[in-house]
């Protein structure tokens, strides 16, 4: 398969995927929280609090900035045949895909995020990076430029969420 293919693929799962977060997570944290966090490891439960006031239209703030981020580099791969660049981009995407249905399991109810996770992102990714093996993209130099890409979307990702915490 092309890796156009999956690039366009990348693009529709991750705008799904965002999409659910964005509808579920204001009635998550006002509904379901409450009732979970005692479940909840304190260290992360402190840092979850942080976001129990979030709305809706913040936390689409704090995705569309990292999606601004996100499409840069997948158009710079697409000019440039750096497919190291898209490597990272979906391995910092996949480190977010694991947490929903784990979290999901932990707790024992619905977690923003974890249907798209389960039913396009997980199958996706078995996919993606078998392919992205068999054709000779995933050597030990894009793996490296892959793992500098996710070093470099982690203080974006943290940037983000300070955008959108400022949003009213």
């Amino acid at each position: 398969m092309d890796i156009y293919i999956w690039i366009i693929s990348f693009l529709i799962i991750f705008m799904l995927h965002n999409l659910e977060e964005i509808i579920t997570v204001e009635k998550w944290i006002q509904k379901t929280y409450p009732r979970v966090c005692d479940k909840i490891p304190s260290v992360i439960q402190k840092e979850l609090n942080n976001y129990k006031d979030i709305t809706s239209a913040q936390f689409a703030v704090v995705i569309f900035v990292l999606s601004v981020f996100i499409s840069a580099l997948i158009l710079i791969t697409v000019m440039t045949q750096h497919y190291y660049l898209f490597l990272g981009v979906n391995l910092f995407f996949a480190l977010n895909i694991f947490t929903h249905p784990l979290q999901s399991l932990y707790l024992r109810c619905y977690t923003p995020g974890v249907l798209t996770s389960l039913l396009l992102i997980i199958p996706y990714y078995s996919l993606f990076f078998y392919r992205f093996h068999h054709t000779n993209l995933l050597t030990m130099n894009s793996i490296l430029g892959g793992i500098a890409v996710m070093v470099f979307l982690l203080p974006v990702f943290l940037l983000s969420h300070k955008i959108g915490e400022k949003w009213n």
